[in-house]
Formats: structure tokens, C-alpha cells, sequence
């Protein structure tokens, strides 16, 4: 995950690349093993000073390290000092380079538009490994930040997630076995007593087991701040997470630990948080968990699904059994033995899998839609009060809110949610595309492209809403919408660039739509009023009109 710099480690081209958004430029190069930097003082954007003068000063350093290695790389340099920034070039903050190499794509993106965040002319300042990066990145890092000098002299015990990040300090560990017949022993199972001398996470509590990956994966911030800042992270594997952090919670369940001093900073609703408190930015799992009864009042813990050491697929991480229905039906073993009459759906359905109607992707990340980790029920009411998509319309892209109202009564028994008359005429979907939030229109771009909802709701009509997002103000929902609609008939060939100039994005568009009206002139898979289109592909103009004229401009800022 983390890197000295090297070419080994070092993915991006930086072979004499000149690079240039928002107004500045940003230079690379390479010299032998070493990569080099000219760029704009990234502290320059950070002073907040209104009466600061441009043009902001320019300096070149070399990358130091690197974050990333499956999707996007990010790189690190360290400033140099100068005459208002108090940091010695070997003690100073590592900030990142405002571009990040697109692994897949093999392209440069500037940092600020590989997150969900609002779109803006302007360029943000840097992140700051020091501050942000450190503690889930790297092993032991101690920030050692000096607030007299404002500067740090941060070190870790090791870069990457390694060893100790899961089983704890080793060094107790190491002396207890320097033998290498007791190791052997150990081994091949000789001597199968407890080793009491390092952390093994699957050996612990589950809500201790669980705490260990939480002490990443979990969106919150430490309860002595003054202290993270010297020493780093206080939670170490084996102890109770909750009693160094606060894990944040909408609504904290009574007898759970830290449940007072929880609750969810209003500032973060919008962006991290649904309004009913479910977390949706991904690699935050723990946060979901908490709400879960299957944690909070059951067994399970990360370990049920994932390995670190026996993975399917570095990806996802899962165990052989973790994406298994077998998992889920251990303790719902009544559901096991008629699972069609529990689902409604055939058992050989992708609507019978346990994941896909109590895990739906409402997690983002990435550029794509990540899987929940809070594990609940589909529920209408909860998409019309707090936004949260359901499970239901996620899959049956064509389908109205109401329509899933009417499910979810008659099948489980759940009472009518009241909806409004979009709701009960209109599909879920193109509510979400056309009026919803950066989030609900990230979500189901991807939802869009989404194998098994498309089986289910057909894709002939789909282009008709990703040409609209195709043109969306977001970066990161273009990105999204572009990797859907590739996945449809028509779109085989079509060349687009989601970071492109307004003009060009918009010619891209017309370019898009046109594609999906020689489709469906074909015969559309899908039509009637819920999709606002007709059987002969005419779209009801005014009501969409409509429906984009009443977006949600709500500025989304989700952070990975």
C-alpha cells in the first residue's frame, strides 16, 4: 500500500510529462531511479489568508513514496523550507502531488477530482500523509508534530499494512521464539497451547476481532487528539478500540461502549454518512457493523468472510465461503429450508442471494459502488426519509419506489411507507439519475452497469440516463457513468474522456444519446411511464425537464 519510492514501485509515466489543470502546471521527469517534481507551492493554497498575492511560488523535489497499487497511485513529496514554512527538508510534512496515476487507465487525474467532491474551478491544497495517511498506511508511524514550529519529524516502524498492523508489537514475540525447534514445533502443531506472546485476531472476542480491522476500517477520530498527534494511534490488536477512539454513530444502540460520545458530527452527514446514519463511504466496514445486529448481537466479525492469508482475491479479500449464502443461513437456518418463500425470487435467482438483498452497493469508493457492511432489510421508507437507495430498486432498475412499497407489505409484512407522487409513478432510478445527490447519482451510474440488475430490468434504455450523467458537474460520476454505459448495446467503440472541457463533454454527450436512439429505434427491452420513455423510444421531455431542473445540488464530499 505504501512505498519508498523507486522504479519498481513507481507505476505513472513520468517521462517528461507536463500536465496542466485548473490553471497550473505540474511538471515530471525522471533522473536515473530518481522521479522529480516541478509544481506550484501546494502550501500556497493552504494559507488562508484572503489577502495573500499570486502568482504562488514554484519549487522542484524529488517523490519520496507512494500510496496505491490496484486502481490509483498516489505520490508523496516533501516540501523544501522556505522563509514561512518552518520545516527542515528531512522533518517536514509529505503532501501529496496534485495529480494521481489512473492504474487501468494508464492516465494522469489531478487528486482533487479522483474523490467524490464538488466540482470547483478552483485548486485545492494537498492532502497531508502526516496528518491523514499515517496511520492505516504504515505501521507504528508517529507523527511528532511540533505546533511551536509547525512542523513534524514523523516515523514509522515499517511502510505498508504489514504484520503488526493486525497482530500487535512482536517484539515479545520474536525473543519467546528464537528456537527453531520450538518453532517447528509450534508448527506442525506439537505444541498447541495458546501463544500468549503476539495477537491473533481470530483467537480474540469478536467484538475484539472485529476492533482490529476497525482500527482502520472505521471513520471517527481519536479521543486525545493532542496525543495522536505525538504518538500516532493509541489502539493497539487485543484491546478495546473504543476506549482510545470515537467511532462515529447517527444513533448510538444503548449497552454498546462509547455510546455517548458517538454521535456523528453534523458536518459529516452530508458527505460520509446517509441520513439514517449508514456509512457510505467504502473501506469504513466498522462503521456498519455497529449497526448491525449480526455484530452487536451475534458473532460475526470480519474474519466470517474475509482472510488475510487465504483470500480469494486480493480485491475483495473473501474467504472461500465468505460471499456464500451458507454463511448467512448458520444462523437463519428456518430461511435455509424454504429460501424461495423467504425471497420471492428462484433460488437459482441472483434475488436469492443472501448479499444482494441485505448487502446492496451503497458504499462508495473507488469509482465504483461497494457492498454495505450494515446488514439490514430492504426498506422503502427508509430510501424515501433518508435517501439510503434500497436493495429492490437497485436491482429492478424500471421499477417505481411504490412498486417496492407494495413488495415489501405484502411479502414481509412491512407497513406502507408514504411516498410522494414521484415515488409512486416514477422509477427509482431515474429519480436518483435525474433529481438525486452526487451520492444517489454515483450510485446508481454504477448500478447501471451492474450485470445482474440489468438482467433484471433490461438495457436498451439505460443509455437514455447515463448520456445525462455522462455530462454530470462531478468528475468522479462521468468516470462512473463512462465505465456503465461501455457495458450496453450500441456503445462498442465509443471513446469518451470523463476529465475532457465542458464543449467537448457536451459534444460527447449529444454523440452518446444519438447511440442510444439508434437502439432503441431497434425496439427498446423496456418502456412506459415509469422510465419516461415510450415503446418508440420518445422520451416525455417535459417530465425530465423537470426532474433536472429539481437536482439536488447539496455539495457531496465523500471521503475515502
Amino acid at each position: 500500500m505504501t512505498q519508498e519510492a523507486s522504479p519498481e514501485a513507481i507505476l505513472g509515466d513520468f517521462e517528461g510529462t507536463t500536465l496542466e489543470a485548473r490553471g497550473h502546471v505540474t511538471k515530471l521527469s525522471r533522473r536515473g531511479d530518481e522521479f522529480w517534481v516541478e509544481l506550484t507551492d501546494p502550501v500556497w493554497f493552504m494559507d488562508p489568508d484572503p489577502n495573500k498575492q499570486g502568482p504562488p511560488p514554484r519549487f522542484e523535489v524529488p517523490v519520496v513514496m507512494t500510496t496505491g497499487s490496484h486502481h490509483i497511485q498516489y505520490y508523496w513529496i516533501r516540501r523544501p523550507a522556505s522563509g514561512t514554512y518552518h520545516g527542515r527538508p528531512d522533518h517536514g510534512a509529505l503532501m501529496t502531488v496534485p495529480w494521481v496515476w489512473m492504474i487501468e487507465e494508464k492516465r494522469w487525474l489531478p487528486v482533487q477530482d479522483s474523490f467524490l467532491t464538488p466540482p470547483t474551478p478552483e485548486h485545492e491544497g494537498p492532502l497531508v500523509w502526516n496528518t491523514t495517511c499515517f496511520g492505516c498506511h504504515a505501521v507504528g508511524t508517529q507523527p511528532r508534530y511540533s505546533a511551536k514550529d509547525d512542523e513534524f519529524a514523523s516515523a514509522s516502524v515499517e511502510l505498508g499494512i504489514a504484520c503488526e498492523s493486525c497482530h500487535g508489537p512482536a517484539d515479545q514475540h520474536l525473543r519467546a521464539h528464537r528456537s527453531p525447534l520450538g518453532r517447528y514445533a509450534r508448527y506442525f502443531g506439537f505444541d498447541d497451547e495458546d501463544d500468549a506472546t503476539i495477537v491473533n485476531p481470530a483467537k480474540l472476542s469478536a467484538a475484539k476481532s472485529r476492533d482490529v480491522c476497525g482500527q482502520c476500517h472505521s471513520f471517527g477520530e481519536p479521543l486525545d487528539m493532542d496525543a495522536h498527534k505525538q504518538t500516532g494511534l493509541a489502539f493497539r490488536p487485543g484491546q478495546n478500540l473504543h476506549a482510545t477512539e470515537r467511532v462515529f454513530r447517527l444513533q448510538p444502540e444503548p449497552g454498546l461502549e462509547g455510546e455517548n460520545r458517538d454521535a456523528i458530527p453534523t458536518v459529516n452527514l452530508g458527505g460520509n454518512f446517509w441520513g439514517d446514519g449508514t456509512i457510505r463511504v467504502a473501506g469504513r466496514e466498522y462503521n456498519g457493523l455497529m449497526e448491525t445486529g449480526c455484530a452487536t448481537r451475534g458473532e460475526l466479525t470480519c474474519l466470517t468472510c474475509h482472510s488475510l492469508h487465504s483470500y480469494r482475491d486480493r480485491s475483495d479479500q473473501l474467504n472461500e465461503v465468505g460471499d456464500r449464502d451458507s454463511t448467512c443461513l448458520e444462523c437463519h437456518p428456518t430461511i435455509g429450508a424454504d429460501i424461495e418463500a423467504h425471497t420471492h425470487h428462484p433460488l437459482s435467482s441472483t434475488g436469492s442471494r443472501c448479499i444482494n438483498c441485505h448487502m446492496p452497493h451503497t458504499t462508495y469508493g473507488l469509482f465504483v459502488a461497494m457492498r454495505s457492511h450494515r446488514i439490514d432489510s430492504p426498506s422503502a421508507r427508509v430510501q424515501a426519509e433518508t435517501g439510503r437507495p434500497n436493495a429492490c430498486n437497485l436491482c429492478h432498475l424500471d421499477q417505481t419506489l411504490g412498486w417496492t412499497n407494495e413488495k415489501l407489505h405484502s411479502w414481509y409484512g412491512q407497513p406502507r411507507a408514504q411516498l410522494s407522487g414521484d415515488d409512486e409513478q416514477i422509477a427509482s432510478s431515474v429519480l436518483l439519475a435525474t433529481k438525486g445527490d452526487a451520492a444517489q447519482r454515483a450510485i446508481i451510474a454504477w448500478h447501471f452497469g451492474w450485470r445482474e440488475a440489468q438482467v433484471a430490468s433490461g438495457t436498451k434504455w439505460l443509455g437514455a440516463y447515463l448520456s445525462i450523467l455522462l455530462n454530470d458537474p462531478y468528475v468522479a460520476i462521468r468516470r462512473v457513468a463512462n465505465r456503465s454505459i461501455t457495458h450496453l448495446p450500441g456503445y462498442e467503440g465509443f471513446e469518451y474522456d470523463f476529465a475532457a472541457s465542458p464543449k467537448a463533454l457536451a459534444e460527447k454527450q449529444l454523440e452518446a444519446i444519438a447511440l442510444w436512439r439508434n437502439v432503441v429505434a431497434q425496439g427498446s427491452d423496456r418502456s412506459g411511464r415509469p422510465l419516461l420513455i415510450d415503446a418508440r423510444g420518445n422520451v416525455d421531455q417535459s417530465t425530465l425537464q423537470r426532474l433536472l431542473n429539481e437536482r439536488n445540488h447539496t455539495p457531496i464530499r465523500i471521503s475515502e
